[in-house]
């Protein structure tokens, strides 16, 4: 596919390796990302973007659109709806498609139970927050942002819940408080 045929761009999240191609794709597409990426995209924050890591500069990132928790994107035969999962990042979303019970969660789930990484604007507290709201929705499929696409949901946020809290045992007592 050539850029010119694209229409929009989502972002999950500020990180470069899901940002990247934003510079090459906004002019002929619009670029959509929560209203906290989007704020550390088009200010250039390089640390927590991680492009300095990666040796690139953060300038000349454009986002047209300033997403909400459950704004609702309607591609017509896709209808999109917008689920705010922090944790990874302050700024990551989920995209969940309810008629085909798709999730795309960039890298806020991950097939196998695989805890996603807690970066500097992140937080383990919001992250396991996150991970019961997902388990709390019927998904039939999972497309991550990285990893293997999976059909067995229900157990690996389970099994990454269990992750999450041999490393956050405080956040059992939320589990006891509302189930």
């Amino acid at each position: 596919m050539k850029p010119e045929e694209l229409d929009y761009v989502i972002n999950t999240h500020e990180h470069f390796d899901h940002i990247g191609g934003n510079l090459h794709l906004q002019n002929h597409a619009t670029v959509m990302a929560h209203r906290m990426a989007a704020v550390k995209i088009i200010y250039g924050d390089e640390e927590v973007t991680m492009c300095r890591a990666h040796g690139q500069k953060l300038t000349g990132y454009r986002v047209h659109v300033w997403l909400n928790n459950t704004d609702v994107i309607d591609l017509g035969s896709w209808f999109l709806k917008v689920i705010y999962t922090p944790g990874h990042t302050s700024g990551c979303i989920c995209l969940y498609e309810p008629r085909k019970r798709i999730l795309f969660s960039g890298d806020s789930l991950f097939a196998s139970g695989t805890l996603s990484t807690i970066f500097k604007s992140g937080s383990l507290a919001e992250y396991f927050n996150s991970l019961r709201r997902l388990r709390t929705m019927k998904i039939n499929l999972l497309l991550p942002g990285h990893g293997r696409i999976s059909r067995n949901i229900e157990s690996y946020i389970e099994k990454t819940i269990e992750n999450a809290l041999r490393i956050f045992p405080e956040a059992e007592k939320l589990v006891s408080m509302f189930g």
